[in-house]
């Protein structure tokens, strides 16, 4: 496998299939080659490639596509510390 490092703009598609567990991804030169690939996929979001660092630490930066909105709403739910979310989620997961 070679190792080229990635360029400022790279974009990635992220889907789930019928596997929650599973993710699949593929990268893209452009936005636009990126949408309308995912234009296929139902629960997909598109990240843009911000920095990378020595192809081991990545920084990815959320684009407008796919199920995005779902996507922040949950992320800043969970980020809340008294949230009924958050303390749902902990009361489950030491059940």
């Amino acid at each position: 496998m070679a190792n080229s490092s990635y360029e400022k703009g790279k974009v990635k598609v992220v889907w789930i299939e019928s596997d929650p567990e599973k993710i699949y991804s593929k990268m893209f030169d452009s936005e636009k080659e990126a949408e309308k690939f995912a234009k296929v996929k139902v629960d997909y979001i598109v990240f843009a490639l911000e920095r990378q660092r020595n192809m081991e630490e990545f920084s990815w930066r959320i684009l407008p596509y796919g199920k995005y909105k779902l996507y922040l709403l949950l992320v800043k739910s969970l980020n809340l510390r008294n949230s009924n979310l958050l303390k749902s989620i902990k009361k489950a997961l030491s059940s």
